[in-house]
């Protein structure tokens, strides 16, 4: 049996958990060759114009084209600290449901495998909160890899 892995995609929400992710895709992709996909899905405004507080109750306005360039920029800073020298990196950032839309570009760009971190919540906090990376794994096109916060890696930082 052989196994061949040509494009790994890793959808990152920014936090150290899925970081984490982000150790194995890398390790993947260097094992094998591939090329490293690394993606973020903004879940879409509820109206034209996206309201954030910052400090106190000042409301800053940020449109959607802004929003997008924001996190394409903050991707960038991503791939230059943790993927300096690996050259194979591709990167997109788009607004969506984040499930459909992880599993959508997996389809839409032939992907072979799918890295998506887990916090492991279960019982109540399940429930209520869901799980976008059960989503992925049940509807996604090809093996997803879930990688959980644990005491044991095997893969170096």
């Amino acid at each position: 049996m052989e196994v061949s892995l040509k494009r790994v995609l890793w959808p990152t929400d920014f936090s150290e958990l899925s970081l984490r992710g982000g150790r194995y895709a890398r390790g993947f992709c260097e094992k094998f060759g591939a090329e490293l996909h690394i993606i973020h899905v903004i879940p879409p405004p509820l109206s034209p114009d996206v309201s954030l507080v910052v400090p106190a109750e000042v409301p800053v306005s940020v449109s959607e084209p802004e929003l997008i360039e924001a996190s394409q920029e903050a991707l960038d800073k991503l791939v230059k600290e943790h993927f300096a020298g690996f050259e194979k990196v591709v990167t997109k950032v788009f607004f969506g449901n984040p499930w459909p839309g992880v599993c959508d570009y997996a389809k839409d760009n032939d992907i072979d495998l799918i890295v998506v971190t887990t916090h492991g919540r279960t019982g109540l906090s399940h429930v209520l909160i869901g799980s976008t990376a059960e989503r992925i794994v049940q509807h996604a096109p090809c093996p997803v890899l879930a990688v959980k916060h644990s005491e044991k890696d095997f893969v170096s930082q």
